[in-house]
């Protein structure tokens, strides 16, 4: 005959009936605790802001190759006086362009052998030299860019490497595309949580991204620096009217967010 002890299934059966209810205990308060836990948002905020240039960089070089390291380094000096002296001589530019101003820059001369590769001997030689010297011109008025190149081709001025288009005092514009940044952000941020039925909370970070300031830059071929081959298109001012310039500016910020109160 089996015999069964009562007392020890139905102390059983109570346990597990007692964990159980534990067990469903806890999961309701942690669900509770859940949904009562703050979340957060992530929010970019973008703007762009444009502005007209006020001010133009022409950078052109001198390049002389010859025998003689000494007569390149000399071939090279004498374009950049003259080029200097004539940018001192156009009435146009008079008041306007000086080295003492710091509007004429001119960089170190560079002077390098050129090397030609001997087939007899199977090795390199020095076959001559190569002088450069670079000029950065600023200029505000627009309309005396083709002046400036006009002075570059009649002084020996054989190539030039740019002309780009900045403000001078680029502060301002750089402010105000971050501020248009930061309510961009916050627009977002109070626009998508009312959409969830949440409210805004304290800020938990902010991340600041590299703006991007605002440049425009024009390449001329170096044929058109060669004497009389300037066309009529390049030495009309009209050609220099550049796009207005475009500053960026980006900001992340991550709210905390707070559940609204149910009645």
């Amino acid at each position: 005959m089996m015999k069964i002890r009562t007392g020890s299934i139905l102390s059983k059966a109570v346990l597990a009936c007692a964990l159980a209810g534990a067990a469903s205990a806890v999961l309701a308060d942690t669900e509770h605790e859940c949904s009562d836990r703050p979340g957060t948002i992530s929010i970019e905020g973008y703007s762009t802001v444009k502005a007209s240039p006020d001010v133009a960089f022409i950078r052109v070089a001198a390049t002389v190759q010859s025998e003689s390291a000494e007569t390149a380094r000399q071939s090279v000096e004498n374009s950049i006086s003259r080029f200097v002296d004539g940018l001192g001589k156009e009435p146009a530019l008079k008041g306007t362009i000086s080295t003492k101003d710091g509007s004429i820059r001119a960089e170190s001369i560079s002077v390098t052998p050129d090397y030609a590769y001997d087939t007899k001997t199977n090795e390199r030689r020095v076959s001559g030299y190569s002088a450069s010297r670079t000029v950065t011109v600023k200029v505000k008025n627009f309309e005396n860019i083709s002046k400036v190149l006009d002075i570059a081709v009649s002084s020996g001025i054989n190539n030039i490497h740019n002309i780009s288009y900045e403000l001078e005092n680029p502060a301002p514009v750089m402010e105000k595309a971050r501020l248009q940044a930061v309510a961009d952000a916050a627009a977002k941020a109070s626009q998508i949580s009312k959409a969830f039925g949440v409210n805004l909370g304290t800020i938990a970070s902010i991340s600041y991204n590299t703006p991007i300031s605002g440049s425009n830059e024009t390449y001329i071929q170096p044929r058109m620096m060669s004497k009389g081959l300037m066309s009529n298109s390049i030495a009309d001012s009209s050609v220099y009217s550049p796009d207005k310039l475009v500053f960026t500016d980006n900001v992340s910020v991550v709210y905390n967010l707070e559940q609204t109160k149910k009645n």
